[in-house]
């Protein structure tokens, strides 16, 4: 009987070990998939890419925006083009040479892995053209119709060809100033890790997300200098700080609960062209 026991004992002992082998392979795969989804980057490697593509976009761009220096005849076209390579070709050939050294960069940052779900998809776009179509295109239209001392909005487009270029350019624009403040500053900054050390003091971070809604709303404001010095013509200087403030802050805020920039970039895309048919002449 006492060897009959021993048998059992052992008999049990070895598939308690097997049970617990099996569980320890079943954390094992569980693990892994935590770590897929663990954010993608470091803050530093952040910092770092905003501190590399950053100044060689700004180095190339001001010679040649400020310098005289011109081509495809038409100086908007220039600077859509010209914009375009600086902020949105140069951040994404530092995120090839990012990806193929790390394997990190996923979608070059213009949308996380829950920004590509059906639902955020489609609240995306929703909310990228509900509030260009229903908030941004009737406050400009407004102003320009009930708002004193402003000059009125007026477009040239006569023909097909010049429609198609001149959208073309204007998807340029819009393209690289959405993917640059939204995708390169916003939705890299929310994949940081939300532990870090500075300076050998650990930082815990809550919330990656609203780090970089924050620091978006900063590139935005500094993006639309320019347009400081021709909006408030057409709708007047309070209007227009208000304007760029609002915007700012909204299409942020959409990209902070979608993680995509697919709505605000084809919402603002949309403004442009609502606003060119509008007052086209």
């Amino acid at each position: 009987m006492n060897q009959e026991e021993a048998a059992k004992n052992e008999l049990v002992i070895s598939e308690g070990k097997k049970s617990s082998a099996d569980e320890n392979d079943s954390l094992n795969i569980l693990t892994s998939k935590v770590k897929e989804n663990v954010p993608r980057i470091t803050i530093k490697q952040a910092i770092l890419a905003n501190l590399i593509a950053g100044p060689i976009a700004l180095a190339v761009y001001f010679p040649l925006e400020y310098g005289g220096f011109r081509i495809l005849g038409e100086e908007y076209y220039f600077h859509a083009l010209l914009s375009f390579i600086c902020f949105a070709i140069i951040p994404c050939i530092y995120l090839v040479f990012f990806r193929i050294k790390t394997g990190k960069g996923f979608l070059f940052f213009m949308s996380t892995k829950n920004g590509l779900r059906p639902k955020n998809i489609i609240s995306s776009l929703l909310q990228g053209l509900a509030m260009h179509a229903g908030i941004f295109f009737p406050w400009v239209v407004l102003s320009q119709k009930y708002k004193d001392n402003v000059y009125p909005l007026f477009y040239f487009l006569g023909n097909s060809q010049e429609w198609f270029w001149w959208i073309f350019f204007v998807s340029l624009n819009v393209i690289m100033f959405e993917f640059y403040s939204k995708a390169f500053i916003q939705i890299q900054f929310s994949e940081i890790q939300n532990e870090f050390t500075i300076l050998g003091r650990k930082i815990t971070l809550k919330d990656g997300r609203f780090l970089g809604f924050m620091l978006q709303f900063v590139v935005w404001m500094f993006g639309h200098i320019q347009e400081l010095k021709w909006l408030p013509t057409y709708i007047g200087p309070i209007n227009a700080v208000f304007f760029i403030i609002v915007s700012g802050v909204l299409t942020g805020w959409t990209v902070y609960k979608t993680e995509n920039i697919f709505g605000v970039t084809l919402g603002h895309i949309m403004l442009n062209v609502f606003i060119a048919i509008t007052f086209n002449y």
